[in-house]
């Protein structure tokens, strides 16, 4: 997916990795699928339309790569807050729900 590409610091790499957010300091999750990720963030596919600016917390709950494709991994943190930058339509109809992209926040130490 090359939204918003021209507008990234860090290189994106194709990725397959099934994850939960929520709200930050929210109890309610909410699954999603990785479409690609890098070292400032990653983009994934949501049922939940999320408003940029919005604070999340993620967390990788399967993550599957042999060969070739641990250097997809590359930028996929297990855990971390971000912020949403943007959320779209997904074009396709076989897709249904939103691309959400989203800034990993620097760590605090």
């Amino acid at each position: 997916m090359d939204i918003n590409s021209d507008k990234r610091a860090f290189e994106r790499r194709d990725c397959n990795a099934l994850i939960e957010f929520s709200y930050f300091n929210q109890t309610n999750s909410y699954d999603a699928m990785v479409l690609n990720c890098g070292a400032g963030g990653m983009c994934f596919q949501s049922n939940l339309n999320l408003q940029p600016g919005a604070t999340v917390c993620i967390r990788v709950k399967e993550f599957q790569c042999s060969g070739s494709q641990k250097d997809n991994a590359d930028g996929l943190r297990c855990m971390s807050i971000a912020e949403v930058k943007w959320c779209n339509d997904l074009p396709s109809i076989e897709s249904a729900g939103y691309g959400v992209g989203v800034k990993y926040q620097p760590p605090a130490y």
